[in-house]
């Protein structure tokens, strides 16, 4: 199955709010999707989230959000497409 591991948590911390509860969601611990926010900051060169006081997405973070909301379909798309046939 295709995925991008920073995208999907990415998009998880968007929709839950929180670094805690979306490494529940995902079966990791909260450091592991700090680090893997990091990351994916370090990649695109600018911060996504701000994280005191409250956490919300930076202005690059909503921008970016559309682009990670269609990089996701795309593999959703093409996982869908390649599902039926592999399961043949």
């Amino acid at each position: 199955m295709l995925s991008d591991p920073l995208i999907v948590t990415f998009l998880t911390v968007v929709r839950t709010g929180s670094f805690t509860v979306a490494a529940r969601e995902l079966g990791v611990t909260q450091p592991a999707v700090s680090q893997q926010i990091s990351r994916l900051e370090a990649q695109l060169g600018f911060p996504l989230f701000q994280r005191s006081p409250a956490l919300e997405l930076t202005k690059t973070g909503e921008l970016f959000l559309g682009y990670a909301r269609r990089i996701q379909d795309a593999y959703d798309l093409a996982n869908n497409a390649f599902s039926s046939v592999f399961s043949k």
